[in-house]
């Protein structure tokens, strides 16, 4: 097998051709997203925007992967991945337990819509081609299961007869696989002609079924090979979902939640296929009739820590393909730290930089006489130094701001530590990067947050850190070499920049989008680079009160506001492809809100705080209003 130079760049599952490979490269840790649950029963919808992971996680349920996974499950590098595929039922000691087929929507069925037919002849050839599709790869899959050749073997499947269920017209159970094969293949063949035909459905034999039947007949308890039952469950995935027709994707839906079918069914679609008023809510909520629908970015945003163990685990699996598997923690080529030669100097001119404006803004007042003392007395680093003096230039713009600020009173040491914490910090950091040019984005945290949540996002910037570690180990061979901060902050603030730039392209509306996040971005800025760093560390988004959530999913309140009917379709879009995140009924002051962060890798070309929590309120008016003018001083200054 062919080594990749960089396989960082080894992005969706299908471009991992070797099975061996894909499950070597898989990382365990996505299966927490299964957890709490029954995946293997039941209706599951899976949703994501691009590159969330979902074709990744459904491949894994699959024959090959399964059958590798359980030759490897002595190895220490798979006992993770055994461990946490057995507990789910998947598998167990004498190998899989599950016939996973997994099936894209890509192909043929939208233009079904498209066909001169009315709507329930659509819909009955929709469910007739989903059907012989769905028993055309169950007989690939089973096959590979037994370990027999497809389509070599087919003979040797056998399905029976089950109690209560009719097949389709053609089919006689219980039957062999060349006469299941037959059918399903002259099914799809004769479908597929009458979309590519003239003549339409004149010679089309086909009539179909108003739901998809082969959950009932085509079944785990039923299918034998050798004479042997092949598995003890059957998960039919359905991926890309999304490039349905919206009728056919809403017939799908109806019918699996109607059906009671004991299969596992996931449906895997992007967020771009829900309406704007589904992505203005929290999507669809799980109900009685399906068990659970799973937002991958959604889950990873609630728990933090889990996702950067598991992107960091997805970068060590890949640092170890590399020529040579000298590098086993990519984590460890990621430099923390500035205190060092490079930045001291750059820091103590810093320091010296603001200690003289503290000193004139001060005015050798006694107000602020202990908190300056304090800072005098300190010891540390250049870089510690340089942030203390910025954090009491920031406490000391808020003093002199406020009205109570002409009594000329001392304020004691205990005060300024109380009032010194993590959040001004990093706001004082930020500023000292925006004046002084040191580096603001690195570390493996940093790194982590930039994904967004999303698998594609870490691996797109991991794999650019990753292509200079390559290149430094050519121009310096036999060394283990490490990326510097200021090296760290060119790749991302490189990757910031073309994530921005292609919003125009791989976005709907994209143009507009483009606008409306620029101008929250722009916003941001002027608000979180204030003298008196207002909301420390500062605002990365902005929210609007769930009322006026409300009013946006509102169709009459559109007729009378096209504008906020305009943004309401703007940020729909620009939450199915990540580049927002909303939090919803977000208390604060007695009232609910929206909040709309920016995905954290549009906050570096702006230089804004990666962390979530902190916004400003705004009206549909003002971002409606934003598409057409740019914010202005007086939007973000602070009253």
């Amino acid at each position: 097998m062919r080594e990749s130079r960089n396989p960082f760049r080894l992005r969706a599952s299908e471009s991992i051709e070797m099975d061996a490979l894909f499950v070597k490269l898989f990382g365990p840790g996505v299966l927490e997203l299964l957890k709490g649950a029954t995946p293997l029963e039941g209706l599951h919808f899976l949703r994501s925007a691009p590159g969330g992971g979902k074709t990744t996680l459904l491949r894994m349920f699959t024959p090959g992967p399964l059958l590798h996974l359980h030759a490897q499950r002595t190895q220490e590098d798979f006992r993770d991945l055994w461990k946490g595929m057995k507990e789910l039922g998947s598998l167990d000691d004498n190998g899989p337990t599950l016939l996973g087929i997994s099936l894209s929507c890509e192909h043929t069925y939208a233009t079904l819509a498209d066909m001169e037919a009315d709507l329930a002849t659509q819909r009955r050839l929709f469910f007739a081609l989903l059907d012989s599709r769905v028993v055309l790869a169950g007989l690939r899959a089973a096959l590979t299961l037994a370990r027999r050749e497809f389509p070599r073997d087919l003979g040797l499947i056998r399905l029976l007869e089950a109690a209560g269920v009719t097949p389709p017209p053609g089919i006689s159970l219980p039957c062999d696989g060349n006469e299941l094969f037959r059918w399903a293949r002259e099914s799809e063949e004769f479908i597929c002609r009458a979309v590519d035909s003239f003549d339409g459905l004149a010679e089309c034999p086909i009539r179909g079924s108003d739901t998809l039947t082969s959950l009932s007949w085509f079944r785990a308890s039923s299918i034998q090979v050798d004479s042997q039952p092949v598995a003890q469950r059957l998960l039919v995935m359905l991926d890309d979902v999304h490039k349905l027709a919206p009728k056919q994707r809403e017939d799908l839906r109806a019918a699996l939640t109607s059906s009671r079918t004991s299969t596992g069914v996931w449906l895997a679609e992007r967020l771009q296929s829900l309406s704007a008023d589904e992505l203005l809510t929290e999507g669809a909520i799980a109900g009685r009739d399906y068990q659970r629908v799973i937002r991958l970015e959604k889950f990873w945003q609630e728990y933090p820590r889990r996702f950067e163990q598991f992107v960091f685990n997805i970068a060590d699996l890949r640092a170890r393909q590399t020529p040579g598997r000298d590098m086993q923690d990519f984590r460890s080529c990621l430099e923390t730290t500035l205190d060092d030669v490079e930045w001291n100097s750059t820091f103590e001119r810093g320091k010296n930089v603001v200690r003289a404006r503290v000193l004139a803004r001060s005015g050798g007042r006694d107000l602020f006489k202990q908190w300056i003392e304090d800072r005098e007395k300190l010891t540390g680093t250049p870089r510690q130094l340089a942030l203390a003096w910025r954090t009491l230039e920031i406490l000391i713009e808020r003093e002199l701001r406020r009205s109570q600020a002409a009594f000329d009173f001392s304020l004691d040491a205990d005060e300024l530590a109380e009032k010194d914490d993590n959040n001004l910090q990093t706001a004082a950091e930020l500023f000292l990067a925006k004046e002084f040019n040191v580096p603001f984005y690195f570390g493996p945290s940093v790194l982590a947050k930039l994904a967004s949540a999303n698998i594609e996002q870490f691996l797109t910037v991991a794999g650019d850190q990753f292509e200079d570690l390559i290149a430094n180990r050519l121009l310096k061979p036999g060394e283990l070499l490490a990326i510097s901060p200021g090296r760290q902050q060119e790749i991302i603030s490189k990757a910031s920049r073309a994530w921005w730039q292609q919003i125009p392209a791989r976005v709907p509306q994209g143009q507009e989008v483009y606008r409306l996040l620029s101008a929250i971005a722009e916003f941001a800025h002027g608000y979180t680079h204030q003298p008196t760093a207002p909301n420390d560390p500062g605002v990365n988004g902005v929210a609007i009160t769930m009322a006026d959530r409300d009013r946006l999913m509102n169709s009459e309140y559109h007729r009378l506001h096209p504008s906020h009917a305009r943004l309401a379709k703007l940020l729909a879009a620009a939450l199915a492809h990540n580049l927002l995140h909303a939090q919803h009924d977000y208390k604060c002051k007695g009232k609910l809100f929206m909040v709309l962060n920016l995905n954290r890798l549009l906050c570096v070309e702006h230089l804004l705080p990666l962390e979530y929590g902190k916004f400003k309120e705004k009206t549909l008016d003002e971002l409606a209003g934003w598409l057409e003018r740019r914010p202005t001083q007086k939007q973000f200054a602070v009253v």
